[in-house]
């Protein structure tokens, strides 16, 4: 606990920053870890089993009702709602492909926060290393050749800690939102494999 307090001390206002912007990036994964991976409305895979083994397409909507999938269950009871009805093929492709984005906006959400903190983070990083070492060149300049090198190793620490704290914070973030946005395009063409097939086979 004392050292953390000597970082934020020594860091200043950006180690604080960047401090906070860690809370938020960790909140923010392990919230889109369990959406994605455990309750991702558009990750149909799981029911390309069901389709495979029905022979028709009333027999594959009785096993959707058994479903204990609620979330995967509503979005492919509404295809199937929109199949139903008596429009042509191609309205039904726009209303079905209109589903599908609004099902990848709601898990899209809090990905753009997490692209912008990755992005940031090391900027900000950045500009606590150029304070920290404007800092040093003021005492530098101030003290002349009597200057204290403990002054100078001050700034130069500060520069290296917000640095440090930059990358510590925008990396993860990075690795997490390509994972994320990979895992989420992945579970998309999946689905919208499924809906191909259902609809070839109505």
């Amino acid at each position: 606990m004392e050292i953390f307090i000597d970082y934020l001390d020594k860091g200043g206002i950006i180690f604080s920053i960047l401090i906070l912007l860690s809370l938020i990036t960790v909140s923010i994964i392990f919230y889109k870890f369990f959406e994605i991976i455990f309750f991702n409305r558009i990750n149909l895979k799981k029911f390309q089993n069901e389709f495979d083994s029905s022979s028709s397409l009333v027999e594959f909507e009785k096993k959707i009702d058994h479903s204990s999938s609620s979330n995967q269950k509503t979005l492919l009871k509404n295809i199937f709602n929109t199949l139903k009805k008596k429009t042509s093929q191609e309205k039904k492709e726009d209303e079905i492909r209109i589903l599908l984005n609004l099902e990848v906006q709601k898990i899209e959400t809090l990905m753009p926060t997490l692209e912008v903190v990755a992005q940031v983070s090391p900027l900000i990083g950045l500009l606590g290393t150029v304070i920290g070492m404007i800092d040093s060149f003021n005492e530098l300049e101030l003290g002349g050749s009597l200057v204290d090198p403990s002054i100078l190793a001050g700034g130069i620490w500060t520069a290296l800690l917000t640095t440090a704290m930059g990358l510590i914070v925008g990396i993860p973030a990075l690795i997490s939102h390509y994972f994320f946005d990979k895992k989420i395009i992945k579970n998309l063409n999946e689905t919208e494999s499924l809906i191909k097939r259902i609809m070839l086979f109505e």
